[in-house]
């Protein structure tokens, strides 16, 4: 069993806040998931991606045997700011680093710290950062697939004023889909012309045809459901690749522990649409607070005639519209088909932070001074 280390640390000068550094094994997330999840219903932006269950499950399938550093802020035992890291050692761009960095990869969609929405949230983060420049068992913060405008953009800037080197690299744009407020306003989605003109085709051709469409959402972590979404996925072009859930068993127990977390606290949105008894296309979807992401999708690839991806969207749309949840996130990158529904987008960002000292100020030279300078000069 892992031994946890505790460390806390008052700042009774400046204010009455409590800065607390717990480090450990799995049990350092289930000791605060409650309280966590508490401060996400309160919190400046409550998604999914950043609650207690969502980063204990990635850390159960993808570094189980990783060392957790968690960082908490609290004031008269009111939990205003968490923040899940790994420690681990890595190099960067040759320097070796003892680095803290968020437990996030492709399939954890976006990371962020969780802060109180109000003025106490402001001030803890001002705090969380004046209690990390002081701690000596780091160079670097590592904090990829970080919204812009987010808990630790702030963060990023706090350091930055305090005189850390902050590096920030552009990711991608995540797009989005706002929804109207009734049924009527979806006359105007997709966005792109052609294609609502290609959806209402096809409807009035299943219409002529006489078809059985059914159009399904399951909210529980159904094992029947869950099976049919991931061979739907594996048969096309991501089991081809290898990049289905299914083709890993990390990546299996990674999307099974979500499905029964989103069971457990009522956001699992597993959604099917069939044509005459034939699957066309699932949805492994999240609804949280006024917004549905889907994660992960697949359709199937026999049927192109029914553009299946785009149709199962339409239906799931009016679906969001009748439940009056104001957008759709469809958290990955911006691609061609995303890009017939929406132009709205916004932007992921990579934040590297260093404490001041030797090895950290050597590697940020080289990424973000020394490396630009060479590009430059090669280009010229």
């Amino acid at each position: 069993m892992t031994t946890t280390e505790r460390e806390i640390d008052i700042h009774p000068a400046a204010t009455s806040m409590v800065v607390e550094a717990e480090c450990g094994g799995l049990e350092v997330i289930e000791r605060w998931a409650d309280k966590w999840r508490a401060l996400s219903k309160i919190a400046l932006d409550d998604q999914p991606f950043y609650r207690p269950e969502w980063i204990g499950a990635h850390i159960r399938a993808f570094t189980p045997k990783a060392r957790i550093f968690l960082l908490t802020v609290r004031s008269e035992g009111e939990l205003l700011f968490v923040l899940p890291l790994l420690q681990e050692w890595a190099t960067f761009d040759g320097v070796p680093l003892r680095v803290l960095r968020a437990p996030v990869n492709s399939h954890s969609q976006r990371f962020d710290a969780v802060r109180h929405a109000g003025p106490k949230g402001e001030a803890a983060v001002s705090e969380a950062w004046n209690y990390l420049r002081t701690r000596r068992d780091w160079h670097m913060l590592a904090l990829p697939h970080a919204p812009e405008g987010g808990t630790l953009s702030a963060l990023a800037r706090v350091a930055g004023r305090g005189g850390a080197h902050v590096g920030e690299v552009t990711m991608e744009q995540n797009p989005y889909v706002p929804l109207p407020g009734d049924s009527a306003g979806l006359n105007k989605l997709p966005a792109n012309a052609r294609l609502r003109s290609k959806l209402r085709q096809i409807r009035r051709e299943l219409a002529a045809q006489g078809a059985d469409v059914k159009f399904t959402c399951v909210e529980n972590a159904d094992p029947a459901v869950l099976q049919r979404f991931y061979e739907l996925e594996a048969a096309g072009w991501k089991g081809a690749e290898g990049s289905a859930i299914s083709c890993n068993l990390d990546t299996r127990q990674f999307y099974d522990q979500i499905a029964a977390a989103g069971e457990r606290f009522g956001y699992l949105r597993i959604y099917s649409l069939e044509v005459n008894g034939e699957l066309l296309a699932c949805h492994f979807g999240l609804c949280l607070n006024g917004r549905y992401y889907s994660p992960k999708i697949a359709y199937n690839e026999k049927f192109p005639q029914f553009a299946p991806g785009h149709l199962i969207v339409s239906e799931i749309l009016q679906d969001c519209v009748n439940r009056q949840i104001p957008e759709y996130d469809i958290t990955g990158v911006v691609d061609d088909w995303k890009s017939k529904w929406t132009a709205q987008s916004r932007t992921k960002l990579k934040y590297f932070i260093f404490r001041p000292g030797f090895p950290a100020s050597l590697a940020y030279a080289i990424r973000f001074e020394l490396r630009p300078w060479l590009k430059k000069l090669l280009r010229r």
